[in-house]
């Protein structure tokens, strides 16, 4: 047991040394066109960049996408093992219109537009919208004069909580006087007596960027080539890229997202139907059912992030928009034994408590000025349950089920739980006497 002690001591001491090390060194930036990307992911949009390590970029058909070239520069960092920019350094628009080519024959020239991203939700909201041109700007203008009443309000509240403050000091002396005059009154007259406090005001509930230029693509699915053609007619160097346009193999199918209660920030999908969600002992699960399609996964973790690994054999699913008007069904067979509605819920920390915090049902009204840390449908798991099959599924308003809802649940005893460990473990060890082998076998 020491000797592992001081095994894994020895280790992370390395691990630290090397990253302290790593971080010490000042990297290596070279000069580099790269494409930076504000693409549509298929639930809102999402930002990456294009390194010249990269040859290839990824966008979903029919959808506008925001593409433009910078020069800037770039380097890699150790830590995430990818490329960065450092747009602070340098950051230079690349002039001219970009070009896309399919068999070598010129379809589309384009020039860079005004574009800005709308989020109705706020920015930190579930939803994205890229609006173009007109519409980007007058998106803007309406944010910007909301922002301003906003603040107007903001001052006006100061005032108002000044003025409250005065009235309170006033009242509380009016009150003083009459008790030492003899004068009895009732807890609820003080109450209707009492000024009535401020409430601040709301911020804008939507956000959005500020337009700026860029090209704007929305290309049917196939393989394509762009390039910048300078005003004087040259191609610019390093511009060329090739552009891969796909679409979804499947969609409408139905995922969830799994909040377990004693790690809620460890969120586990379970998007595929037929697989099995498995509980140990006592258990509260937060479900948050979403609309999902299913892209090739190198396409789709490409998009992503063009630096991003993935199998081009693969498939998988993506969670597109919240499933909110069902009620969730835990079911034995046709019996239902639990009816969960959606809810908001906080997440309170508590200092010496078991888990370090507490998941609580979240009120408006004992909570005005925070919000909802999430919003899920809750389900409690007894102990006592019969070691049997469950399952759960959405039930819709005007009856029936979501469709592909559905999916199996299996108890598994606290005294029978570790032998899920020791199946998960089961091959990696089968991996670690594979290699002892084969190292054998070159290093005799």
């Amino acid at each position: 047991m020491r000797k592992i002690v001081i095994f894994w001591g020895v280790f992370f001491g390395l691990l630290l040394h090397l990253q302290a090390t790593s971080m010490a060194q000042a990297p290596i930036m070279s000069e580099q066109l790269v494409y930076s990307l504000n693409v549509y992911n298929g639930k809102g949009y999402g930002g990456a960049f294009t390194p010249q390590t990269e040859d290839t970029i990824y966008l979903i058909a029919n959808k506008n996408s925001a593409i433009f070239a910078r020069t800037t520069l770039v380097y890699f960092w150790p830590i995430t093992a990818k490329f960065m920019a450092g747009w602070q350094t340098l950051n230079e628009k690349v002039e001219g219109s970009l070009e896309i080519l399919k068999e070598g024959k010129l379809v589309k020239s384009l020039k860079p537009q005004d574009n800005s991203l709308y989020y109705p939700e706020g920015y930190w909201g579930e939803n994205s919208v890229l609006s173009i041109d007109e519409e980007a700007r007058t998106y803007y203008e309406k944010y910007k004069k909301a922002v301003d009443e906003y603040y107007q309000k903001i001052s006006e509240f100061y005032k108002a909580r000044i003025e409250h403050r005065k009235k309170m000091d006033e009242f509380l002396e009016e009150i003083k006087k009459r008790r030492e005059a003899g004068e009895e009154f009732t807890s609820q007259e003080i109450e209707k007596s009492i000024p009535k406090e401020p409430k601040p005001p709301e911020g804008p509930k939507f956000y959005t960027t500020e337009p700026r230029q860029d090209y704007i693509i929305n290309l049917p699915a196939g393989t394509y080539r762009i390039r910048i053609r300078a005003e004087g007619g040259t191609i610019i160097q390093d511009s060329q890229k090739n552009l891969v346009v796909f679409t979804s193999r499947r969609t409408g199918g139905t995922g969830y997202e799994i909040i377990p209660g004693n790690r809620w920030t460890m969120r586990e999908p379970c998007d595929d139907p037929a697989r099995i969600i498995y509980a140990a002992g006592k258990n509260t699960l937060y479900f948050n059912p979403f609309t999902q399609d299913e892209y090739n996964e190198l396409y789709y973790n490409k998009l992503e992030d063009p630096q991003n690994p993935g199998r081009v054999e693969r498939w998988r699913w993506v969670h597109i928009t919240p499933i909110k008007d069902v009620t969730l069904l835990f079911l034995k067979g046709k019996e239902v034994l639990q009816r969960v509605k959606r809810l908001p819920y906080s997440v309170k920390q508590v200092p010496g408590a078991t888990l370090g915090y507490n998941i609580i049902e979240y009120d408006q009204e004992k909570q005005p000025y925070e919000k909802p840390t999430f919003e899920g449908y809750k389900l409690d798991l007894s102990p006592t349950l019969e070691n049997t099959g469950y399952q759960i599924n959405l039930e819709k308003k005007t009856g029936g089920f979501f469709k592909g809802g559905k999916r199996e649940v299996r108890l598994v005893r606290k005294e029978n739980s570790r032998l899920l460990y020791a199946l998960s473990i089961f091959p990696l060890v089968i991996g670690v006497v594979v290699f002892l082998k084969r190292r054998r076998r070159l290093f005799p």
